[in-house]
């Protein structure tokens, strides 16, 4: 568990919700789990993460807000199952917890609901597109340089976006890629940062595909 990739929403900003409305998304920390496939289909190991995702309106998991949770289910025969409810609040709460009592005094409850260890291999290093966000000063030369560090990664580019620069010296450009692996972009924006452009570090969140 402790090898999960997981990510909060602290770095995200209000500059990120201008972007994500530029790209037809809204942002929502998302928890994914996916069975890859190895030989055949869905035979692979088990995809597992948590982070703040670009989730396009269109998509239901957009329409969750407040305490509302939402869970998408993509299966073989039924297609895409939804779920949603309140997942906070009072009376949620409270008929939660009362009924998890009234199972355990029952004795009708699994004693291990969650085993700590399985057969089933967890890749850690799931595939995405992405959304990078790069802060920085202007000068030339930027976004050559960023084509060169994303090559340098085997990160294909999909997209570049800028809003107009009102400071040269606190800007952030957008760029979206191509589907790769998580450590490419992570290994990508710690280039980045390494950079003399980049005012602070880069901000990555996977882009949810429509399923």
């Amino acid at each position: 568990v402790e090898s999960i990739p997981c990510r909060g929403i602290t770095e995200v900003s209000v500059v990120d919700f201008e972007y994500a409305k530029l790209l037809g998304c809204t942002i929502k920390l998302v928890g994914t789990a996916e069975r890859l496939s190895q030989y055949g289909e869905h035979d692979g190991p088990l995809s597992v993460y948590v982070a703040p995702k670009m989730v396009p309106l269109s998509h239901l998991l957009a329409s969750a807000t407040g305490s509302g949770n939402a869970v998408a289910v993509d299966s073989a025969n039924m297609g895409v199952c939804s779920y949603t409810g309140p997942g906070a609040g009072r009376y949620p709460t409270a008929n939660s917890v009362v009924a998890d009592v009234c199972r355990i005094a029952s004795g009708n409850c699994v004693t291990d609901p969650f085993a700590s260890s399985s057969k089933l291999e967890v890749e850690n290093d799931y595939s995405s597109p992405f959304y990078i966000r790069v802060p920085f000063q202007d000068s030339l030369g930027i976004i050559r340089k960023m084509g060169e560090l994303a090559e340098k990664h085997g990160v294909s580019i999909h997209s570049i976006l800028q809003n107009p620069i009102e400071d040269r010296q606190a800007a952030d450009f957008v760029v979206t890629t191509e589907e790769c692996k998580f450590s490419q972009v992570e290994a990508l924006c710690a280039d980045i940062d390494k950079q003399d452009f980049a005012r602070s570090n880069a901000l990555y969140m996977p882009l949810l595909v429509e399923l």
